[in-house]
Parts: C-alpha cells; sequence; structure tokens
C-alpha cells in the first residue's frame, strides 16, 4: 500500500468525487474552508493506493502541534459537526479498511473519527466507540408528495409563515452574511452555556467567499428584515444543513420551516439525493423538529483513540 501525504488536492479531490458516499466535509474545499479560518489547524490527509490501484483518502485536521513530550498531535477526521471516515473510488475489503487504521495508528497522534451515516465503513472497536445520528430526508418524490410527508404540525407552520408575510432567498453579499452573523450571536447569548462552541465571523465570510457552488447561505425575511438563516452545503448526492440561527422574537413566524421546504424543494429540483438534516446534539427537541418534516434517523458511529505516549518512545515526525 502506497501512503500519499498532502497536499496533493488534485489526488483527493478525485476520489471524494467519484464516492456517491462522500459528502461536503470530506472534500478539500472544506478542509480549506477551516484552516482559511484557525491558523493553528492544519491539513493531515493522507492517500492511499493499493496493490491492485484502488485508490482511498482518509481527511483528518490537526488541531494541536505537537512537541518533544506532548505526543505527535490530535488528528480528527472531521470537524465542526462534519461527518469522516475512510473515502475510496471503490469498495474496499475488510483487509485494505484494516490497512488504512492500523497505518493511522502507527501516526502515535490521538485520533477522532466523527462516522459517516452515508458510508458502509466501519470504525474499529480498537476506538472507544459512540452511537450518534443524524435525520435524512431521502429526495426522491415531487416537491407535492414530500410535503405530504410533513406533519399536521408542521404544514400548519408552514401554512402561518406565508400568512405572516415570511419570504425565503440566498445570500445576495456579504452584508448578508455580517446580518446573518448577528443573529447567530443573539442565539448564542439565547444558548448560554449550552453553547458548547462558537463560530467567528471569519468562518462565516470564508464559507461565502470560497465556497463556490458547493456552499449557500439561505436567509429567511419578514418586511425586508433576515430573521432566520441557514448555511447549506452541496456535495455529489447530498446537500447538508451545517448551521443555523433565528431571532427569538420572530418564533411565532415560523420561519425555520420555511427555510428547510425551500430548500428541500429546491434540492429535489436539481436533482439530489438525501437532504441531512444534521446530528441533534441529543437535544430532544430538535429531533422532534426534523421527524416533523418526514426525516428518518440515520444511525453512525464515532470513534475516539487516545494515544499514551510512553517513556523511551518519542513520536514520529
Amino acid at each position: 500500500m502506497e501512503i500519499k501525504i498532502w497536499p496533493d488536492i488534485a489526488f483527493w479531490d478525485a476520489v471524494v468525487t467519484a464516492n456517491p458516499e462522500s459528502t461536503f466535509f470530506h472534500t478539500p474545499l472544506w478542509h480549506d474552508l477551516v484552516v482559511r479560518t484557525y491558523p493553528d489547524y492544519s491539513i493531515a490527509t493522507r492517500g492511499f493506493v493499493f496493490k491492485d490501484s484502488r485508490k482511498a483518502v482518509f481527511p483528518l485536521i490537526q488541531t494541536r502541534e505537537g512537541g518533544l513530550f506532548k505526543g505527535k498531535a490530535r488528528l480528527k477526521s472531521s470537524v465542526f459537526g462534519g461527518y469522516g471516515g475512510i473515502i475510496a473510488e471503490d469498495k474496499l475489503s475488510d483487509t485494505g479498511q484494516s490497512a488504512i487504521y492500523d497505518y493511522l495508528l502507527s501516526l502515535k497522534a490521538s485520533i477522532s473519527v466523527d462516522g459517516n451515516p452515508f458510508s458502509r465503513y466501519a470504525i474499529p472497536d480498537t476506538f472507544t466507540l459512540k452511537k450518534d445520528y443524524t435525520h435524512v430526508f431521502a429526495l426522491d418524490a415531487s416537491a407535492e408528495d414530500a410535503y405530504k410527508r410533513l406533519s399536521r404540525g408542521a404544514k400548519s407552520n408552514l401554512n402561518q409563515a406565508r400568512k405572516k408575510g415570511v419570504s425565503v432567498r440566498t445570500a445576495s453579499g456579504e452584508e448578508d452574511v455580517l446580518r446573518y452573523f448577528q443573529i447567530y450571536l443573539d442565539t448564542l447569548k439565547r444558548w448560554g452555556d449550552a453553547a458548547l462552541f462558537a463560530y467567528p465571523q471569519e468562518l462565516l465570510i470564508n464559507i461565502y467567499r470560497h465556497g463556490k457552488d458547493a456552499a449557500k447561505l439561505w436567509v429567511a425575511e419578514k418586511e425586508g428584515a433576515i430573521i432566520a438563516g441557514a448555511i447549506i452545503f452541496y456535495w455529489n448526492r447530498v446537500v447538508s444543513y451545517w448551521h443555523g440561527a433565528s431571532l427569538q422574537d420572530y418564533f411565532d413566524c415560523y420561519p425555520n420551516n420555511l427555510l428547510h421546504i425551500t430548500i428541500i424543494e429546491d434540492a429535489l429540483l436539481r436533482g439530489y439525493r438525501y437532504y441531512d438534516f444534521g446530528p441533534s446534539g441529543g437535544q430532544q427537541g430538535v429531533a422532534r423538529f426534523k421527524e416533523s418534516f418526514g426525516a428518518e434517523k440515520y444511525e453512525f458511529l464515532s470513534g475516539h483513540w487516545k494515544y499514551r505516549w510512553r517513556k523511551n518512545m518519542l513520536p514520529v515526525a
């Protein structure tokens, strides 16, 4: 097995493009957006070429610089709620998958892998495993049939949004991104200590500037004012809801209901296969909201392997 160490963007991009199980979070573009924003992060993705010429990648972000007595680094696949793990052009055997993980563990770094709900590949039980799930709306019907999947309550809320004059569009400039970021700051205040992580404005700006056709900010408006929004990623068959925020004063206008159904209808027209609402972080109210659209639960595993530095064993470069 040949190991390819980055940067080798053409190889990486070709593999994730060829695999229908890949998501935006596996792409070079997502990793570029992350390291543009966080100077302490770096891309550590590895590529693999097997004897039968099959190619695979394992996307990785290095999140901490190493040192002589600190181990090598912390490696994550992926970051910020995205999916990671093996992506290959063709189905890999169990032996091929084991060879990749054996190599990764030889790096002497602590490794976290957020599994991919669309993938057939498992994380080995040498990792500490944790069950998680996302909610996925299959885009396998007409817009009319998709609407029928909504619960009675979801349909009622959607009608209320329209009656109250809420409209939805994509962002038309960076000013919309800045307005959305202020809504996000308001949302963080509302969440308080429940907010485990806060994204900087720079990340949202970088996504808008450099995300190309793979990223869109959708906003909901009332009387010309943005009251909610969602950042959506597009890749292969999957449309991924990544980030959302809304103003509490407009909850009774149900902007999020109109946002999601509009994004779903657009994805249907553009020929995508899945709308991924994303993991709910254990929040049952959020999960019930997604289920009200007729989204189904997709389970997956995430794993963590902690490297334990031993005396007389120096970390490899």
